[in-house]
């Protein structure tokens, strides 16, 4: 079958596929590695193109080993390295068997595998040491390629377009569900694909993330300030059937993803003039985010960014509010950001890390108040020097909305 892509469909070219199999390669040599397996579809299409149903070898030493089931053909149109088809894992391990030395040792990213599969391996390979690799491999994806920067440029400013809209979105008795629908319909229009990726969640990171009202500061399963009531027990997080009202601070949580990679944004919204204790909370937020901005250069300490956070927060008389209520406050002030969310690197409380060039961060600055969440996130970029670059273009600013008068 021959395969002609639509012009959107954009594929990985082979320059920059090969810097990054020169970097795994250099990985693997710093942890002794004989090579990196990678099952994961979208550690797959990091170091391929594609995330076909298969795998991926990058050895130590030599080229990579891409081993398709389901579709072989349509990776080869994908991913410029040689591609071979496979009927099972059984045959990939032959495969991974005759590329690699005796004994060698094989990473794998244990964090995402499930153990079923692992244990597969060490029966089909057992002449190889299989090795968790799973924290130098995030901390080489931490670190973000010009290509992957430019797709998440694309991603914010969709994303500040679809900001833009809301103010003529957004009404009185609206549902906090029924906005997100709107949302979600102008982001996919713009293409994005509305799967945001999160690493080994508990629950799968969704776009909608909207809350609303003094019920929008309620705790639920996901590692945040604040979660909402979500739709049902069976997803307790997010936007629910909660109508909005007058003067409700309106946090919206919204991420965009193109070509697979997302940018994670937070503005709020508030229906007529803003009670003065919302203004007061975000404001303390600008000046948190833009502290960050200029405090993320190469070889600022990660715990120390976030010392300073909290002592803004201190200094607004806001610090039982900043990041949740005592008893449910979150310890990052910053995850990382890129194909997936909760991954390195992080703005982390004591964390000793030190900030690199090009990672990226998505800066999760949160208020509970008395009546509602506030929030401000943008994703940014660390430049070789200077300040952080923006990559979520929306003002960062607290948006009323203007009540229509009859």
């Amino acid at each position: 079958m021959s395969w002609e892509f639509p012009a959107w469909y954009r594929l990985t070219p082979m320059e920059v596929l090969a810097p990054r199999r020169e970097r795994i390669a250099a990985m693997c040599a710093e942890q002794g590695l004989g090579g990196m397996l990678l099952t994961d579809a979208y550690d797959v299409f990091y170091a391929s193109g594609t995330s076909q149903q298969g795998l991926v070898l990058i050895p130590a030493r030599g080229e990579p080993l891409v081993l398709m089931r389901r579709h072989a053909g349509r990776a080869a149109a994908e991913c410029p390295w040689p591609v071979a088809l496979i009927s099972g894992l059984s045959q990939a391990a032959e495969f991974l068997a005759a590329a690699l030395p005796p004994g060698a040792r094989l990473g794998l990213t244990l964090d995402v595998m499930p153990a079923v599969d692992y244990l597969g391996w060490q029966k089909r390979l057992p002449g190889l040491e299989l090795i968790d690799a799973t924290g130098p491999w995030l901390r080489l994806k931490a670190v973000k390629d010009a290509w992957e920067l430019e797709r998440m440029a694309a991603a914010g400013k969709l994303a500040a377009q679809i900001y833009a809209a809301l103010p003529g979105l957004i009404k009185p008795g609206q549902s906090e569900a029924q906005l997100a629908g709107e949302m979600q319909r102008l982001a996919i229009a713009g293409g994005s694909i509305d799967y945001l990726r999160s690493r080994h969640a508990y629950h799968q990171t969704y776009s909608w993330h909207i809350a609303s009202g003094p019920e929008g500061n309620l705790p639920s399963a996901m590692d945040a300030p604040f979660n909402g009531w979500g739709l049902s027990p069976a997803f307790p997080l997010g936007s629910s059937h909660r109508r909005f009202e007058i003067g409700d601070p309106i946090n919206v949580d919204f991420g965009v993803s193109l070509d697979g990679y997302q940018t994670d944004q937070t503005r709020t919204y508030c229906l007529g003039p803003a009670p003065q204790e919302v203004r007061q909370a975000h404001a303390c937020l600008e000046e948190i985010e833009a502290a960050l901005i200029d405090g993320l250069t190469p070889g600022a300490v990660s715990g120390e960014l976030f010392t300073l956070a909290v002592e803004i927060a201190a200094r607004w008389g806001l610090g039982d509010s900043f990041l949740g209520r005592p008893g449910h406050k979150i310890r990052f002030a910053a995850h990382g950001v890129g194909q997936e969310l909760g991954a390195p690197p992080y703005i982390l409380e004591n964390s000793p890390e030190v900030v690199r060039p090009g990672e990226t961060y998505a800066l999760e600055l949160k208020m509970v108040t008395s009546l509602g969440p506030v929030g401000l996130e943008s994703t940014v970029a660390v430049l070789p020097q200077g300040p952080a670059m923006n990559l979520t273009p929306a003002p960062s600013v607290l948006t009323e909305i203007p009540l229509e008068t009859s």
